[in-house]
Formats: C-alpha cells, sequence, structure tokens
C-alpha cells in the first residue's frame, strides 16, 4: 500500500485534525507563544524607545534622552530647562499606566535602568519644586510646578511602591531630604557661594545647623501632597 492509499484511507475529519496538531506543534517549537508580559514589555520599550532606551534615526544610533534632560533640568531648574524632562517623565507614566504591575516587577529585576529613571524622576521633582531655599510654607511646596507636574509625581511614587516598598520609598525620601539646601546667609557673597559648602536645611545630628526638624521638612516638601487628590 503506498502513501497515496494510506492517505485515502483517513477520515477527512482525522486528516485535518492530524495536519493542525502538526502545525501548532511546528508553531510551539519554532515560534514559542509569548506571555503577557513578553507582549506587554514589547509595547512599553517600543513606547519609550529615544527616551529611556536607544533607538535607530536614519540609520544612526540615538541614545537615551532622559539622562541628558535630567542634568539640564537639575541645573537649570526652570520651566524652559525641566520642560523636556518632565514631558519625558509624563510619556513614562503613560506607559506604565498600560504595562501591568507584575511585568513591572519582572522586568525590573532584569533591567536595573527601567527602576532608577523612576527613582530619579522623584527626587529631581522634588528638589526642583522645593528650589534653592525652603519653601515660605505649604500652600508654596509645589514650587512653579504645574498640576500635570504634580500629577505625575504622584503616579511615579506609587509605581515605585509597587517595585521596591513603601519603606523603602521612606528611605528614598529620607535621602532627598538631606539634599534640600538652606538659603545662603546673607554674609556670603554670591561670587563666595562654593556649592560644596551649601548649608543644608534637614537639622540632623551630622548637620546641626540646619534650620528645620524632620516634620518641618515634610510640610514643605512636595512628598507632603496629597496624592489621592491627584488621581
Amino acid at each position: 500500500m503506498n502513501l497515496n492509499q494510506i492517505v485515502a484511507r483517513i477520515p477527512k475529519f482525522g486528516l485535518v485534525l492530524g495536519v493542525l496538531i502538526l502545525a501548532l506543534i511546528f508553531i510551539v517549537v519554532y515560534n514559542p507563544l509569548k506571555d503577557e508580559c513578553e507582549v506587554k514589555t514589547a509595547i512599553f520599550l517600543k513606547d519609550m524607545r529615544g527616551i529611556t532606551s536607544a533607538t535607530r534615526i536614519k540609520g544612526k544610533i540615538q541614545y537615551p534622552q532622559i539622562q541628558f534632560w535630567k542634568d539640564r533640568c537639575r541645573e537649570g531648574n526652570s520651566i524652559g530647562a525641566c520642560e523636556d524632562y518632565f514631558v519625558g517623565l509624563r510619556k513614562l507614566t503613560k506607559a506604565l499606566k498600560v504595562y501591568p504591575e507584575q511585568c513591572q516587577v519582572k522586568f525590573a529585576e532584569e533591567n536595573p535602568w527601567f527602576q532608577k529613571n523612576i527613582i530619579e524622576g522623584i527626587m529631581v521633582m522634588a528638589l526642583v519644586a522645593w528650589g534653592q531655599e525652603p519653601p515660605a510654607g505649604i500652600s508654596e511646596r509645589a514650587g512653579w510646578l504645574t498640576e500635570s507636574d504634580v500629577k505625575t509625581f504622584c503616579f511615579l511614587k506609587r509605581s515605585i511602591v509597587n517595585l521596591i516598598g513603601e519603606e523603602q520609598l521612606l528611605a528614598l525620601r529620607e535621602s532627598v531630604y538631606l539634599q534640600y539646601p538652606q538659603a545662603w546667609p546673607e554674609s556670603v557673597e554670591w561670587d563666595k557661594q562654593d556649592p560644596l559648602s551649601r548649608p543644608m536645611a534637614y537639622k540632623t545630628p551630622s548637620n546641626p545647623s540646619g534650620t528645620l526638624e524632620k516634620n518641618e521638612i515634610f510640610e514643605r516638601s512636595l512628598f507632603s501632597m496629597r496624592c489621592d487628590l491627584f488621581q
């Protein structure tokens, strides 16, 4: 009995079923089905190309822009200096909103830069809101930041808790407190103001000359904003 005769004796339904099974085996072996996180991660990386990851434009590699934008914002501390960085952070939050939290955790374990970008976004926004000296009061704690900027800050805070936990967020907040500057004494002329000897506002055992206790630092900082009002 030749092959054609064997095939002819197989019921059509059985033949179709056999072909489908073989096709499925081929797909699984040579092109494995991707799980949800693989698909969502690919979408996230595509959305963030050129911002948090490199991309290719007209045959040339464009390196991630977010670090350059961050440094310019930190140094300039103005709407103009921070515009690109804040736009980049808003795009990051938009991408995170459709990126499942469990997938973010898995991705962060293998890609330290992912968590780093979120942490730096929180730190820089909190620092530029504070400015060059302590805000005059609670009403000034957002500095020149807009409502949209505060929403971005709040979302990044919620996102980082998912990745590192509430306790580590408190440690991050404490590290920012230590960087909040105090106003320069009037006796120090502007050309003698060395950034390395800049007085800091947070009063601690290592900085007894600080003028603000921990609770006062919190009240005047962006960290005290009620994020439930900026959902």
